[in-house]
């Protein structure tokens, strides 16, 4: 390996050189614009704040109702059970089935989305999800179950990898955090928010009305979509002798590392969220509305097309510790969600707590009150703290910095696990075993959120591929846990289950520590492999 080659996802973050010729954010000099916009105005770095946020808006509509078109029936899983003859099990079995290909579905998706443009996917995803909630309502056997699942993961696998490529697209690294925060927060609040409208739903109407229902709700959308979401794919060359990539050599993630003391303090007056200054050449025209509306034709002339050789390269990223570090992160919180999603129908509904429907569906209140914690810690906060660390290394930002949020994770998950499971098993009253969920939700955000911007930062101009491999791990890991979780709850109980999953949670949280420590080391053990594949694919950093 060259010495000459920068370490991947070591940036010149912060800039106090006023003579500089980086780009700088305009209310925010210090703060150096990663990735470096082009002179085209309808480049979405270079998009006004409107603009951006009616993207963005778009973005966490979307991901809020995929979210919600594949939970609505959770709350119900004991009336369709009794409806259909499908067990409680195997309808468990088909929501691992379902997220397994929500993972292997953006093999397709992303890489479509990355060669023909984001929007007629998202297009196309919700479309699809919409007719696949027809047909969930008239199946009959535990086959129609399966394949259901099946067909609806692959149509909303979007949402688990190509919105957060759209993030990528449109915000900076020093506000992406904020937003993967964002993201986030409607992806696990669409989850768990759908369950208490249908419960409520099922026991008015009948548990098919909760599918007529986000039927109609994802067409409206897709229309929606079509005419609201703009593009977001732009292409632009990178160089990777770029002053921003070439960071120094000489900086260390532990010389930087967080200590409680008053210098910690965060001035949210010098590090809030405002407008860039874009540079626009005067020789480029905006898309009109109806050139916006377009959903082929999308790819820049220059722009390689890459869709057989960015499968593959999902599987090679397999080899990047960085990538395996990630999906670790990423699967292991989808697994505890899976168990907890599993086991709370037959934990709050049958004895001694006894709970109707509606009453499970309340229960996730909690759940977002939880959620909405973990964004705040993995989303906003961790952006602060990336800035914090970056200004004590003389600008440079390291990817492992946001990863010091782990310690809250640390606390939240053993205690959360400790009062739902064992709780549950010893018949405390319900408010425990509830207040248990809100501090396993808080945990799962801060896996995903962390892990993502960990990887997108750590491999931007991999950006879409490496989320691709991140998603099959993480995936692969959540379908595992979805299966077992019934017959493991059955041969362990209740309790020893949950002591099990408080243990490996520990562990992986833990283990944020030592990647901290040795993080840097490995990304800079890849530095040629990972240049190399960005010459030879003709890669960009957006």
């Amino acid at each position: 390996m060259s010495d000459s080659l920068p370490v991947p996802g070591t940036v010149q973050q912060l800039e106090l050189d006023p003579t500089s010729n980086l780009n700088h954010n305009a209310a925010k000099n210090d703060i150096v614009l990663i990735p470096r916009p082009s002179s085209h105005p309808d480049d979405p770095l270079n998009w006004s704040r409107s603009r951006k946020m009616l993207n963005t808006t778009f973005q966490m509509a979307w991901c809020f109702f995929a979210a919600a078109l594949i939970s609505g029936l959770s709350s119900s899983y004991l009336l369709i059970s009794e409806d259909t003859g499908i067990s409680v099990a195997d309808l468990s079995t088909g929501n691992g089935l379902m997220y397994l290909f929500m993972g292997w579905g953006t093999l397709l998706t992303q890489n479509l989305g990355q060669d023909y443009g984001r929007r007629p996917i998202l297009i196309v995803g919700m479309l699809g999800s919409a007719l696949m909630q027809i047909w969930s309502a008239y199946i009959q056997s535990v086959g129609e179950w399966y394949a259901n699942r099946i067909l609806l993961g692959i149509f909303i696998s979007p949402q688990e990898a190509l919105i957060e490529l759209c993030i990528a697209d449109v915000q900076f690294a020093h506000d992406r955090g904020f937003h993967m925060g964002i993201y986030n927060w409607t992806l696990w609040c669409g989850a768990f928010l759908s369950p208490i409208a249908g419960g409520f739903v099922a026991e008015s109407l009948g548990w098919r009305w909760i599918q007529y229902i986000l039927a109609i709700i994802g067409l409206c959308f897709t229309v929606a979509t079509f005419f609201g979401f703009e593009e977001t794919m732009f292409f632009r060359q990178v160089n990777i002798q770029d002053p921003i990539v070439c960071a120094p050599k000489t900086t260390s993630i532990e010389s930087a590392s967080p200590k409680m003391t008053d210098d910690f303090n965060f001035d949210d007056k010098k590090h809030d969220r405002l407008d860039v200054t874009p540079v626009i050449a005067e020789t480029h025209g905006l898309k009109t509305y109806t050139q916006k509306l377009k959903v082929w034709g999308l790819r820049h002339p220059d722009q390689p097309f890459n869709f057989l050789r960015s499968i593959l390269l999902s599987f090679r990223l397999v080899s990047f510790p960085t990538t395996i570090f990630s999906g670790l992160l990423v699967g292991s919180v989808l697994a505890w969600y899976n168990v907890l999603g599993g086991s709370l129908a037959e934990v709050l509904g049958g004895a001694p707590y006894n709970f109707t429907t509606e009453q499970i569906g309340l229960t996730y209140f909690a759940s977002v009150i939880g959620v909405s914690i973990g964004c705040y810690f993995s989303g906003w906060l961790s952006d602060i703290l990336a800035i914090r660390l970056a200004t004590r290394r003389q600008g440079i930002k390291e990817p492992e910095d946001r990863l010091w949020m782990f310690v809250i994770a640390l606390v939240a998950h053993p205690i959360g696990c400790i009062l739902y499971g064992v709780g549950a098993s010893h018949h405390i009253p319900w408010i425990g075993v509830v207040i248990g969920m809100a501090f396993i939700c808080i945990t799962l955000p801060m896996g995903s959120g962390l892990a993502i911007t960990y990887i997108i930062d750590s491999q931007k101009e991999l950006a879409g591929e490496s989320i691709v491999t991140v998603i099959l791990i993480r995936n692969t890991i959540g379908f595992a846990f979805a299966y077992a979780v019934n017959p493991m709850i059955t041969k362990m109980g209740l309790q020893n289950t949950f002591i099990l999953i408080a243990v490996l949670g520990m562990i992986l949280w833990s283990g944020c520590l030592l990647w901290i420590k040795i993080g840097k080391a490995a990304r800079r053990s890849i530095s040629k492999s990972y240049w190399n594949l960005v010459e030879v694919h003709g890669l960009t950093a957006h």
